[in-house]
């Protein structure tokens, strides 16, 4: 994580909304992608695994991809 004022804002904001500390493993993301805006309704406490998923699915190109490796596993498309 970094160091810098503005990247902690965030996480602080969701730890006071959820009642907890969060840990390391913790990633807020900004849902409605303004990093400005701390309001809890716009955060949303994930895994890093979890938040890039949500990134891949939202690229046009990640169907094409989940596809291709489909098809390179020979699983079934459909």
């Amino acid at each position: 994580m970094r160091d810098r004022p503005s990247d902690t804002a965030h996480r602080r904001a969701a730890a006071r909304a959820l009642g907890r500390s969060l840990t390391p493993d913790d990633l807020v993301h900004h849902t409605n992608e303004d990093k400005a805006d701390q309001t809890f309704a716009h955060l949303a406490v994930t895994t890093r695994s979890a938040h890039t998923t949500a990134h891949n699915r939202a690229r046009p190109l990640s169907r094409l991809r989940a596809a291709l490796r489909m098809v390179r596993e020979k699983r079934r498309l459909y």
